[in-house]
């Protein structure tokens, strides 16, 4: 993070330019006190004051050594100021490239404020790589129970921020191409409230620019057209939830724990806020169960009969877990347009990885997830 100190420093650009300034100004002023240092000292008559009326320097002394040193430093001071004009041109790029950084940082550091003020860290973790226990209170309705309506205190899983734009806007390379994140932030997405006053939120647009900026300084991979990082990070995780779901399920297959990684989220009914919930409305606790794989919630339920509908080729599927969706651009053989397109997962999951979850997704059955409200409620001492 850019210290204040480092933001309001002046850029090299700037303080050569002061420099040449202030060679140009002590140098007229030493000219002017040179001058007044060898005036006459005034006596008291016109008529000895009066530059007509008194005696004049012959030509030989006004045209000597007088005049030559008068004629030198006029010629150098003209060659300085010659010199200023290019010198300070040739370095204008990088001084509004100065500039620029210097607005950037102070963009930072004010979009700072605004998270810690939006508590964005207590959902998304205090390194900003997500965290399992934001807190929400979700009324899951009684249209999937018969138990009626409830309004559960639980915990849900938000998504790392460290690493969107590996996700959204992920052939940005500088902050004015920024507008799906920025979208997000406005408008909201899925649990996430709205921040934009556009979308109902509390902060003005210059506010969300400044959260933009704060979010792309703290990108992982920011120089790293690899994505190191961020696809050490997700065969991490994989690996260890592998690992976890075998020796519970030894058949699960690789594109099931990819799909609950990084698809989940989106595509199955309660799997984000899954696990146990407290009642406030009439007390006691209900264990929230997800519904089934890839039955619909934020996204579109995906099972081998949608799936062929919208992408009869595999390798569209594939394309399009891969680049996502773009905004306004009709994707597969329906048009779903809008700023709430899928994100791309090409710069965190190989190639292998990505079929995995698309021939997953395409093997789902659509009969099972016609259930989706089934055992949405678990209560504690259902089974005794």
């Amino acid at each position: 993070m850019p210290e204040l100190s480092h933001m309001l420093a002046a850029s090299t650009e700037r303080s050569i330019a002061i420099v040449l300034l202030a060679i140009v100004v002590v140098g007229w002023a030493i000219y002017v006190f040179v001058n007044i240092r060898q005036a006459k000292a005034e006596v008291g008559s016109e008529i000895e004051l009066a530059p007509n009326r008194g005696n004049l320097p012959d030509d030989e002394e006004l045209e000597g050594r007088r005049l030559e040193k008068v004629q030198a430093f006029g010629v150098l001071m003209l060659l300085i100021m010659a010199l200023v004009l290019p010198v300070y041109w040739m370095l204008e790029g990088g001084r509004r490239s100065g500039a620029e950084t210097s607005f950037s940082e102070a963009a930072v550091i004010r979009g700072e404020a605004v998270a810690t003020a939006a508590e964005c860290t207590d959902c998304h973790g205090a390194d900003l790589g997500g965290a399992r226990f934001a807190p929400v209170v979700l009324d899951i309705g009684h249209q999937f129970s018969d138990k009626g309506s409830f309004i559960i205190n639980t915990t849900w899983e938000a998504p790392s921020l460290d690493d969107v734009f590996t996700r959204f806007d992920t052939d940005a390379e500088t902050l004015d191409e920024v507008t799906e994140v920025r979208q997000i932030l406005v408008y909201g997405r899925g649990v996430m409230p709205a921040w934009g006053l556009e979308g109902g939120g509390p902060y003005n647009d210059q506010q969300i620019d400044d959260l933009v900026a704060w979010l792309w300084d703290n990108r992982i991979d920011a120089e790293d057209d690899n994505n190191t990082e961020a696809r050490a990070r997700a065969k991490a995780r994989y690996e260890a939830e592998f690992a976890a779901q075998r020796e519970e399920n030894p058949s699960v297959t690789q594109g099931a724990v990819l799909f609950d990684l990084h698809c989940a989220r989106c595509h199955t009914p309660r799997w984000p806020g899954r696990g146990l919930a407290q009642l406030p409305n009439n007390g006691g606790s209900v264990e929230v169960l997800p519904g089934p794989d890839g039955a619909g919630r934020y996204g579109p339920a995906l099972n081998s009969v949608s799936l062929r509908r919208l992408f009869p080729e595999f390798e569209d599927h594939v394309s399009f877990i891969t680049d996502g969706a773009a905004d306004n651009v009709p994707y597969g053989q329906f048009a779903r347009l809008g700023n709430y397109g899928m994100p791309g997962f090409g710069k965190v999951l190989d190639e292998d990885e990505i079929r995995a979850i698309a021939a997953y997704e395409r093997s789902l059955d659509p009969q099972r997830q016609a259930g989706v409200g089934f055992e949405e409620l678990h209560e504690p001492g259902d089974d005794e």
